[in-house]
């Protein structure tokens, strides 16, 4: 007996215990459909892709309108540009050289045309020039008639510039001078006009009144403003008891 008790185990019993809730929440997830959320494609409304599409075009509409506005103003500035380099070229210009005073045909006449060019600089025959003081061409000279301008400088084969100084005066004659004045039989005036603006360059002409006629015959000249002064480029006059007449 006592073995067959030894051999005999005692039963265990197992229990599980479940939880009201447990049990419930089994039952639910029973009745809950599945979805497969993954395979869906959420429908975009219509109204909402006009949206985008409508700002897309304001977009695209603002570029093009500042890529026109940037290319107008620069076309704009290249002209301001081309118009600021044109005006530079033209007042740094040098003054008229000797060939325009001694090989132009000029139309002889009372009243001529002048032309004029500017420069923003000292021009070089303000500074280089050759001084003439004769007192015998002065207008009120009539001591004599036999003088004429076939000598130096006039007589160079390219024409100086020449300032006039007292006691010869200090200008051309840009008004007719009677024959027979400033030691001279046929006496030579300007007869264009005179520049104003500071290195200024004026081309015209010089008239020679011989008898009646106050423009004969002339010359072709160029006249330079050098602040309180001018100098002239002047050829040898056609003939002899021809003179330029100062004052």
């Amino acid at each position: 007996m006592a073995s067959s008790r030894q051999r005999q185990r005692p039963m265990s019993i197992s229990t599980v215990n479940l939880d009201v809730d447990d049990v419930t929440a089994l039952h639910r997830e029973e009745h809950i459909p599945s979805h497969n959320f993954g395979d869906q494609t959420p429908t975009e409304p219509n109204n909402t892709r006009s949206r985008r599409l409508l700002i897309l075009f304001i977009v695209v509409f603002i570029i093009i309108t500042l890529i026109s506005l940037a290319g107008f103003i620069m076309a704009i500035y290249a002209l301001v540009l081309s118009t600021s380099e044109r005006a530079s070229s033209i007042s740094t210009t040098t003054t008229v050289g000797s060939a325009s005073a001694t090989t132009a045909s000029p139309q002889c006449s009372s009243s001529p045309v002048t032309y004029f060019q500017y420069t923003t600089i000292t021009p070089p025959q303000c500074l280089n020039y050759t001084l003439n003081t004769d007192a015998t061409r002065n207008i009120g000279y009539t001591s004599s008639i036999n003088n004429c301008d076939n000598t130096v400088p006039f007589s160079n084969t390219t024409s100086v510039w020449i300032r006039f100084q007292a006691p010869a005066g200090t200008l051309l004659a840009s008004s007719p001078v009677p024959p027979n004045y400033c030691g001279t039989v046929v006496t030579g005036w300007y007869a264009g006009q005179y520049p104003s603006p500071v290195f200024t360059t004026a081309t015209s002409i010089v008239c020679f009144y011989y008898a009646t006629n106050t423009c004969s015959s002339c010359a072709s000249i160029s006249v330079t403003s050098c602040l309180n002064f001018y100098v002239y480029l002047l050829p040898q006059p056609p003939s002899c008891n021809y003179r330029y007449c100062t004052l």
